[in-house]
């Protein structure tokens, strides 16, 4: 396996991932009709298997795309593919598409289902605490797509592009009551007055897999946990802020709009709490 080729798993059959070929006619390219999940390997395991794998099944029902494999099926395709590809560290990304059909947004129920996995390696861990801003990017409260992590992540390119052109690390979505939602691939929490809080998914919200780890290590170290809408310049106001994602675990934010956010020992207990998660993961098993 070339490090800069590396296998890919596709309906069924194990490529190098530049002769993995998906139909000009897939729906998942032509119109983003498909789902994915981002899922953290370490130590040549996937971490949180089973969290992911309710939410990649749930939104395939959502959205009324058979999943052509079984969980057991599919954990033994991706442990396949982490020993070819001899990647004990990095990011499996599972992308499962309606397949091929008919032109048109109308669908049959005949299609056959595109499933493509591949793996890559983890993002470099920030040199320093993130900074964020507003963005133009918005999503409309009660969209029932919002808890589905579909194939379609416009939303999320445009508010990182904005983020980028204002010179900052990544942008915040807001909703259509012009609360904060989430970044372009991270969950948000902040810490208030000694309560941490994090927006609640019905301000459609993204269900993260490790947004809901951290929610029960800040229970466990005794921390409470309120889910509550935001505005963006009561974040800036916060004690302390941080992000949540499956690849890069929990990071702080230094910076919300221009201002300045301090810090807090609660972050720090967080990051070594997700790692010994990690830790006994890897000594284990999921």
């Amino acid at each position: 396996m070339s490090s800069s080729d590396p296998v890919a798993f596709l309906n069924g059959d194990f490529f190098l991932t530049s002769m993995a070929q998906i139909p000009a006619g897939d729906r998942g390219f032509l119109y983003g009709d498909g789902l994915y999940e981002t899922i953290r390997v370490h130590d040549a395991r996937p971490f949180l298997w089973e969290w992911h794998m309710m939410r990649f099944t749930d939104g395939a029902v959502s959205l009324g795309i058979t999943q052509p494999q079984t969980t057991e099926s599919l954990l033994g395709n991706v442990n396949e593919l982490i020993r070819r590809n001899s990647m004990s560290e990095s990011v499996i990304r599972i992308a499962l598409s309606r397949g091929v059909g008919e032109r048109g947004y109308g669908v049959t129920g005949e299609e056959q289902p595109t499933l493509l996995i591949t793996q890559h390696s983890p993002p470099t861990t920030p040199a320093k605490p993130l900074s964020l801003v507003n963005t133009s990017a918005r999503v409309a409260i009660g969209d029932p797509l919002a808890k589905v992590k579909s194939a379609n992540k416009l939303g999320s390119i445009l508010a990182k592009r904005d983020a980028v052109d204002q010179g900052a690390d990544d942008g915040l979505i807001l909703n259509s009551d012009g609360n904060v939602t989430e970044t372009s691939s991270a969950n948000l929490f902040w810490m208030e007055g000694g309560t941490l809080h994090t927006p609640p998914v019905s301000d459609s919200v993204l269900p993260g897999v490790t947004r809901r780890l951290v929610i029960e290590l800040a229970s466990a170290l005794g921390q409470t946990v309120r889910e509550e809408s935001v505005a963006s310049d009561r974040l800036q106001q916060a004690d302390a802020v941080f992000v949540t994602s499956a690849a890069t675990g929990v990071i702080a934010v230094g910076q919300v709009n221009g201002c300045a956010i301090g810090t807090h020992p609660l972050v720090y207990q967080l990051q070594n709490a997700y790692d010994a998660e990690l830790a006994q993961h890897a000594a284990v098993g999921d």
